[in-house]
Parts: C-alpha cells; structure tokens; sequence
C-alpha cells in the first residue's frame, strides 16, 4: 500500500500522470519536429536559476541539474558522496517509495553521479513528461527531509559498498593517488568517503542548504523546448535560496609521487597539468591525448596511437590517455595497469611513447582530430552526455562552447602546438600514483619522470 498524502498532493500526481507519456494526446506531443540547430544550446535566466538545452527533437529527453557541491567544496570527508546518496530519498510531499513507483509507471530513469566538482541529478524520460521530471527535481532539491534513519539504515551501508568496490580497483586508486600529489587540497581530497569524519543527517542537511542556492547550480536539459524549460524551472525551483557560489582551495598543480601497497592488482597514473573545460579549454592537449590514445576503436586491433602500439609489446598491459577537465584546470593523464613484472617493462616505454610525439606525422594529427571530433559530435548527440561538462561551464562563467565552437578549435591544431604541448608536459613535475606490488614497481625516477 502507497504511503497516505494530503489530497492536494494526491491531486497535483494524478494531474502529472494524466498529462504524461501514458496519455494519448500527450504522446502524440512526443514526436516533435526536428530541431533545425540540434547541436546549439541557449542559455536563459528562469527567476535567478541558470537553464541552458537543447532541442534535438527525439522522442526522449534527459534533464539534469548540476550543482557545485562536489568533493572539492565539502567541509567535511564524506559529505558530498553522502549528499548525493539522499537523492530521491523521502521529501515533504513523496515517500522514497511512492518516488519510485511515480518513476517507473512512467517509463523514466532517475540517476546521480558525483565528482570532484559537482553533484548532478539526472532524470531521463519520454520528452512529453518534462514538466512532472521539473517538477520532481525541484522537489528533491527543496523539500527532501533528511531523515536520520535513512542514513543510517540506506545510505551508510550503500556508500560503504561503493568504496569497497572503488577501491578493490587499483586503476580507481591510482588515478585518486595521482590527485592527491597534483592538488594536496580542493582536488586532491578523496572523492568518496574513503575517510569519513562523525557526521549525521544534520550535517549533510546544512551542507544542502548552504549548496542547493540559484547561484550554486544550473538546470541543463536535451531533447527539450528551451521555454518550457524556462516555465518549469522558474516555478518549481522558486523554493531554492538566493545563495552565491561556494568556495574552495585554488587549483594549484604541485606534482609528486604518492604509492600505495594492493593485493587487488598494479596500475600507474602519470599525470601533468592538463586542459580545463569551458573558456580554459586547450584543443591542442585534447588532441595530444587522441594521439597518445591506448584504446582502440577497431574491435581486436591494438590501433595505431602511440600507446597502442607500446602495449602490443608486453603482454596483459592496457593504457589509456585522457584529460579530465575541471572549471578551472584540468588533469591529463595516462593510466597503465598490468602484472606487475610486465607493468615494470612497460613503463620507460609509455614515457618514451610521450617523447615520441615530437615525431609524430601529419597522418597521426589527422587521426586524432577525426576522433575527437566524432566523439565531440556523439556526445552531442547523445540526450544524455556531457550534461555535467554545460552545466560545469554556465555556473563558472555563465555561458558555454557550442559544440561547433569546440570542433573548430580541434580542427585548427597544428602538429606544431601538439608537440609543444608535449614537451612542456614533461619539462614539468609530473603527478605520479602508483598502486600494487611496490617491490616491484619502480618509482619515478626510475622511469625519467620528474616530480
């Protein structure tokens, strides 16, 4: 039996599940007619709240709210990973179970990631039930109780899973170590409750209220007309506080080594000052990681980045190259895992693959700008990607690269800026982690890093 609620509430739910996708004239609304710029996102103010979409035109929408409330800003250990598991918890108006009833009579998905910068609340649905998913969301962000029980009985034990599982992966537990010696603080704190001081609900609560404020988040949807965002948003999200942005350490890059002993397996995070997102964005160190690469893109093919062809010399080793992009700095790296005896070989040859960029050829450049490109426009493409990276941007500046903007800065890097780019990368301290059987893992030195 569904939790008892007052009949306005009662009311408000029959008026949003009959005006769903589950009614006719309703799902007719669902096919709309293709957007004529389905890439361009607007970027609008709904009463003192950011709202930035899109207009795909597809059947299905994704919406999410990004909120600065990330690891970096938490005044505790654990508050953030903690905030982020009472989402779609009991609020004022729904039980976490009549939630969960709500949502899949509906045909929706509700999810919610955490990372060093944000928590994002995302909600994907049948475009026709964007005003009832507004509506949720602004629920959750205003109105959600904070029980104590639930945190105590829900969310302990599934946070203290989620570190298990993330920390039995030694490539998670590097690339954490990698943060701690690029950062020290802001970016360089756990991201999960690894290490979690005594707090309760209370604590988490505040920390909310303090984060959940129309200058601390921004609404992003996909697959959506821009003005009933703008409708929905300002009525349903009109309970937020008038609170700025929070604060944290400035990202300084110091670089070091950080190991740690793991019977779970070996892996190496090589880390340099990478790229940021949003104005901060530097094409020519996207590209330099298409280049480097590590996965390929061929089905039982190494590929033919640089990356690739080092790990088909040493067998059971894997590498890749990315560059996570934060608002104002970002973290390339390179992550190597393998046996250890193997991973050993295999190191001084992933430097020496960094090296060779400045031989590397006008068809290599041509590669990874295709690359990146298609994964920049499938992206795009996607309802329900790069969410987190708009709303990131519009909080921190207020505005953000089209898609069309960021393709045309691929296209116009040059080998020249590529190879730069790398030899700057190790003149500098590079952020080492190193994770598994340190009496065979050799340190960075060992391998001609510098740190």
């Amino acid at each position: 039996m569904l939790p008892a609620r007052n009949a306005l509430t009662r009311g408000a739910s029959r008026q949003w599940l009959k005006s769903s996708s589950l009614s006719p004239i309703r799902h007719t609304r669902a096919f709309a007619s293709p957007a004529t710029a389905p890439f361009t996102y607007q970027v609008s103010d709904a009463a003192g709240t950011k709202v930035v979409s899109k207009d795909t035109g597809s059947s299905t929408a994704s919406l999410a709210v990004v909120v600065k409330a990330g690891s970096r800003y938490q005044p505790l250990p654990g508050v953030s990973h903690a905030l982020e598991h009472f989402a779609f918890r009991s609020t004022s108006k729904r039980s976490a179970l009549f939630i969960n009833r709500e949502v899949e009579l509906m045909g929706g998905i509700l999810e919610t990631s955490l990372s060093r910068e944000n928590i994002v609340y995302k909600a994907k649905f049948l475009r026709g039930d964007l005003p009832y998913f507004v509506e949720l969301l602004g629920d959750t962000l205003t109105k959600t109780l904070f029980h104590g029980y639930e945190y105590s009985e829900r969310i302990i034990p599934t946070m203290n899973h989620e570190v298990l599982v993330h920390y039995a992966n030694p490539s998670f537990v590097a690339l954490e170590a990698a943060h701690a010696s690029a950062y020290h603080h802001g970016l360089g704190l756990d991201k999960l409750s690894l290490v979690r001081k005594n707090f309760g609900a209370q604590e988490i609560a505040n920390f909310a209220a303090e984060t959940f404020t129309k200058g601390n988040l921004a609404v992003v949807g996909s697959g959506v007309p821009h003005e009933e965002v703008i409708k929905y948003t300002s009525e349903y999200f009109k309970d937020l506080g008038a609170g700025g942005q929070v604060t944290a350490h400035a990202a300084t890059y110091y670089g070091g080594e950080n190991r740690t002993w793991s019977k779970n397996g070996n892996a190496v995070v090589i880390a340099f000052p990478g790229s940021a997102g949003g104005p901060g964005f530097k094409p020519e160190l996207n590209i330099l990681s298409y280049i480097l690469g590590g996965e390929s893109t061929i089905k039982w093919s190494p590929g033919n980045s640089l990356l690739g062809k080092v790990i088909q010399k040493h067998q059971g080793v894997s590498a890749v190259s990315k560059n996570l992009a934060y608002s104002d700095t970002g973290l390339f790296y390179i992550s190597v895992n393998g046996p250890a005896p193997v991973l050993k070989t295999a190191l001084p040859d992933v430097v020496e693959a960094i090296k060779s960029v400045s031989k590397c050829t006008a068809d290599d450049l041509k590669r990874a700008i295709q690359t990146a490109k298609f994964d920049f426009y499938s992206a795009a493409e996607d309802n329900a990607l790069s969410l987190e990276a708009i709303g990131q941007s519009v909080i921190a500046t207020g505005k953000i690269p089209q898609v069309q903007e960021s393709v045309k800065a691929l296209e116009s890097v040059t080998l020249d800026s590529v190879k730069k780019a790398a030899s700057a990368l190790l003149a500098g301290k590079a952020a080492v982690g190193t994770v598994g059987d340190l009496h065979v893992l050799p340190y960075a030195s060992d391998i001609g890093l510098n740190v």
